[in-house]
């Protein structure tokens, strides 16, 4: 299946997350939002590929499906995207994420950066993707330094599309993450570590999402032991136009 048409049938499957969640509200009027349905569309077009539009149609409809029926207190724990991609990778055999994809280009990462940067300065999940930057890269720093390996090689484990895409926009979704700082950074510290041990030592490819998509549900718990104030999408518009 060509990208492109793939990538207009999962956006097309994002408006109608945004629909649903529209309607699925109260009787009450809000203001439109396209934000987590477009985060969702532009995650499984960015990062999965298929060879046939049907797997691209359920990984699509599994992410939605995840957002409205795995969800406690009116907060879904899983990472929508996330979700999908994982459910495509186990139950079809023509989906996979290439790690690679988008080169290693120095240009790649200023455009990641760049564009990441201004999504967390208006939701404020900075945190998140430090804590978990942070503990990954420490991490890899020191199996280098232990295998005695350049530092090339270390630049060109860190320097990964996929991983700058998921360390800015995915491990960062403001929904479905712990609601407190606390709770974040530890909750990230897990997800680097997990991911560490299954992309060097079980050579699995796809380690970040497994990661994410293992320790999605502690959300509840970090939510439970660390009180916070929910994210609102609302909320921070309203906080941003009074600014």
């Amino acid at each position: 299946m060509g990208d492109e048409a793939g990538g207009r049938f999962v956006l097309g499957a994002g408006e109608e997350d945004f629909s649903f969640s529209h309607n699925a509200q109260s009787p009450v009027p809000s203001p439109l939002n396209l934000r987590s349905a477009l985060i969702t569309a532009l995650g499984l077009s960015l990062l999965l590929r298929a060879d046939h539009w049907t797997t691209m149609a359920s990984a699509a409809a599994s992410a939605i499906a995840s957002k409205f029926f795995l969800q406690i207190n009116q907060k879904h724990f899983f990472n929508p995207a996330n979700f999908g991609i994982i459910a495509a990778l186990v139950f079809t055999s023509d989906a996979w994420v290439s790690p690679g994809q988008w080169g290693e280009d120095w240009w790649y990462g200023l455009l990641f950066a760049g564009t990441g940067g201004m999504i967390l300065q208006r939701i404020g999940r900075w945190d998140t993707t430090a804590a978990f930057l942070g503990a990954y890269s420490l991490l890899e720093a020191i199996r280098n330094l232990w295998l005695g390996w350049t530092w090339d090689v270390y630049c060109h484990r860190l320097m990964s599309g996929s991983l700058l895409l998921f360390a800015l926009f995915m491990v960062t979704d403001p929904r479905s993450i712990p609601n407190a700082r606390l709770g974040r950074v530890i909750w990230a510290f897990c997800i680097a570590i997990t991911t560490f041990v299954l992309r060097n030592y079980f050579f699995l490819p796809t380690a970040v999402f497994w990661a994410l998509f293992i320790f999605a549900p502690l959300t509840i718990l970090f939510d439970f032991l660390c009180t916070a104030p929910r994210f609102d999408w609302l909320e921070e518009r309203i906080r941003g136009v009074g600014v």
